[in-house]
This record gives C-alpha cells, structure tokens and sequence, in this order.
C-alpha cells in the first residue's frame, strides 16, 4: 500500500509540475489582469507619439529663427526620437512594478510554492516583460516617426521615409535598445531592490543621471566612464552620440556595452533570487 500510494505521488507530482509554456502562460496573465499593465501601456504609447507630434510642430514654428548651428544639426529621424521620453519613463515603470507588485501584494511566496524553480519563473517573468516593451516600442517609435514627418514637410523642414536603409537601421536600433534599457535592466534592479520606490529611482539615475551630467563633466570622465554606460552606448548605436565626442563608442565596443550590462544585471537579479528568502 505505502509503495503503491508513494507511486502515485510521484507521478500526480510530475504531472502537474508546470512546464515553462504554462509558466509563460501564467506570468502573462498575472501582468495583464493589472489594470496599472494597461494604463501604463497605453500612456507610454499615446504619450510618446502625441509628444513627438509637438515637437515636430514646435520645430516648425520655430525654425525660421534657428541658427545656422541648430538647422544643421536638425535630424529628422532623431527629432522624432525625443518624445519617448515619457514611453522610456514608463517602460521602467513596467519593468519594475512586474516584479515588486508581487512582493508587494506577497503572491510571490504562492508563485514559487507553485513552481519551485525560481530560475524557470524568473525567466519566463523576464520573456513577458520583454515582448510587452517591444510591442509597445514597435507601435511608438515608428508611429512617432510617422507622425512627425508630415509635419515637418509642412514647415519645409528635411524629412525622411522609413523605407530608406539608414532611417530603417536606426529606428530597429532604438526599437530593441529601449526595451533592453529601459524594460529589462530596471526589471533586473527591481529583483535586486525589491521595493518599487528605490527601484524605479535607482534605474532613473543609472540611466539618466550621465546623460543629464554629461555636459559638465570633464572629458576624462566621458571618455572612461560615461561610454561605457548602457544608455550611453545606446545613443552611440543610433547616432544620437556623434562620433567626433568624447563619449561616442564605435558599433561593436557599443553593443557589447549594452549585452555585458544587461547580462550581468540579470545573472545578479536570477542569482540573488534564487539565494535570497522570499
């Protein structure tokens, strides 16, 4: 009786020892049955291509006064970028919050009582909030892109077509480096911090903080420690950082600025988890 009944215990256990699709599954619907998932994905879209769409209409009311430093610095492709300030504000909302809302509503002891293997739930959380950031960056940039160009052809100002190679590459660009920046490496912090607060203020300097101090910091300081930030490299990647500036890194010293950060951050956050109580 004691073998038979051991028998099946093992095999009821097997059987409903969820796989990483059912995990998928369940990290999915746990984001998105919060209602803050969805304000947040719709602000971070709605307010990125409505701010995009002001700027480009600034820049054409205004242009007739620039300099001649200012219109040949006007990139239509670039321009168009600054209205994600708010998307990227909220892409680290969503990352942060995916994590901390089950710390602190304390459902994260029930999701690893249902699955034990906190790399598997950690893996599959980090997946949904991934592609959530890269549906909402592939819906806002090109939609801030398109918005804009319009505009600027109504003002005479240079514009520029997505089927061009080179506006192509650079949206891409921005498409995968905010949702790697500004998603997953606060995801990665939040696991590390665990409270919303700190986190989200913690991933606003890291990421922020050096583009905002660049302009007054000595140039030793861009050239050994400000490149060789995520953000930073991102912005060299998309040629925001031009490449006669001291903290422009070439194409492959920045992509691998951005995978060693991210790699690293999320090895931390798993390896913390899974060494640290609940």
């Amino acid at each position: 009786m004691s073998v038979t009944t051991a028998s099946t215990i093992g095999l009821t256990s097997r059987n409903v020892d969820p796989g990483f699709g059912a995990l998928l599954q369940s990290e999915w619907t746990k984001l998105r049955s919060l209602r803050s998932t969805w304000i947040m994905v719709s602000l971070a879209i709605g307010l990125s291509i409505g701010f995009s769409a002001l700027i480009a209409l600034t820049s054409g009311l205004t242009h007739d006064s620039w300099n001649d430093d200012v219109r040949a610095a006007f990139d239509p492709v670039l321009t168009t970028n600054s209205g994600s300030l708010f998307g990227c504000i909220l892409l680290i909302v969503l990352g942060v919050t995916a994590v901390t809302s089950e710390y602190s509503s304390r459902m994260v002891r029930t999701t690893f009582i249902v699955n034990p293997r906190r790399y598997q739930v950690f893996a599959a959380k980090a997946m949904v909030v991934g592609l959530l950031g890269l549906v909402i960056t592939a819906i806002s940039i090109p939609g801030m892109f398109l918005v804009s160009q319009p505009i600027f052809g109504h003002y005479g100002l240079e514009t520029a077509s997505v089927t061009d190679s080179a506006t192509y590459r650079i949206l891409i660009i921005i498409i995968l480096t905010q949702v790697l920046n500004y998603a997953l490496i606060p995801f990665s912090i939040a696991w590390l911090l665990r409270g919303t607060a700190s986190a989200i203020t913690v991933s606003l300097g890291f990421l922020w903080l050096p583009w905002m101090l660049g302009p007054i910091l000595p140039v030793w300081v861009k050239q050994n420690v400000l490149r060789y930030l995520p953000d930073v490299a991102a912005n060299s990647l998309s040629g925001i950082t031009k490449a006669d500036t001291a903290q422009y890194l070439g194409q492959t010293p920045a992509v691998m600025v951005i995978a060693i950060w991210l790699t690293g951050l999320l090895a931390a956050a798993a390896f913390v988890l899974n060494r640290r109580d609940v």
